[in-house]
């Protein structure tokens, strides 16, 4: 099994130090070298993990004073950032996919537009649910140019999509746009997720595009509001 990232393991055990009292608000953490000795990785790599504390205004860094810590942070929250998907955030053995639809077709005037494509351009329409620890977490309707996503197959859905876009055809991912709405829960959401259909649910609408700007990915994915948590922090430059 894939064993979550390293980078990820800090993010998260300097996470649970703030929530448990460990590192109190105004106090500075250990230095970069310090972590590194802690946590047994390079000084880059606990980096890498403290920066997703700071861009989401846990932790404050500044030249020449360290890194304090400014605020706890929500327990349950993940960072998810256009190119980090759920295996790379929580690790693999806790993720687990059900596909329900994985087709070629033409797409939509609507799909057609969030994609920049013609209607005339053929897409893989995918539906899946998504488990976490074997608990329901997500239902996914995902749309990807056949032109500009090449060779998907089944097998790649059970696993990362991303990780096959970056490692295996070699494209960047760049820039994501998403809006968040509340919904209602339909007959198919009810059955997946178990839960009453009717129920209040989140739904996030979402265009992900590469390095090159071109859209390869609009998805539709429905959460149960119990799990769902958005947290954004403004930075003034």
């Amino acid at each position: 099994m894939k064993k979550i990232a390293k980078y990820m393991e800090i993010y998260l055990d300097i996470k649970k130090k703030i929530v448990n009292g460990e590192y109190k608000i105004g106090e500075r953490l250990p230095t970069g070298d310090e972590l590194a000795v802690i946590y047994h990785t390079s000084k880059l790599t606990v980096k890498k993990g403290v920066d997703l504390l700071v861009s989401e205004g846990v932790l404050r860094s500044r030249s020449g004073y360290g890194t304090e810590v400014v605020r706890t942070p929500i327990d349950n929250s993940r960072v998810l950032g256009p190119n980090e998907g759920l295996f790379s955030v929580i690790g693999e053995e806790h993720v687990d996919s059900e596909i329900h639809t994985f087709s070629i077709e033409l797409p939509s005037k609507k799909v057609a537009d969030k994609l920049s494509i013609s209607v005339k351009d053929y897409v893989y329409n995918i539906v899946r649910s998504r488990f976490i620890d074997c608990q329901p977490y997500s239902i996914e309707q995902t749309f990807m140019p056949l032109a500009v996503i090449p060779g998907l197959e089944p097998k790649h859905l059970k696993k990362s999509v991303y990780a096959y876009i970056t490692n295996e055809l070699g494209l960047e991912i760049k820039t994501s746009h998403i809006r968040i709405k509340g919904d209602t829960a339909s007959e198919f959401d009810a059955k997946i997720l178990k839960i009453d259909p009717g129920e209040f649910m989140i739904e996030i609408d979402k265009v992900v595009a590469l390095s090159s700007g071109k859209p390869f990915e609009y998805s539709v994915s429905r959460h149960l509001y119990q799990d769902f948590v958005f947290e954004a922090v403004f930075v003034e430059k």
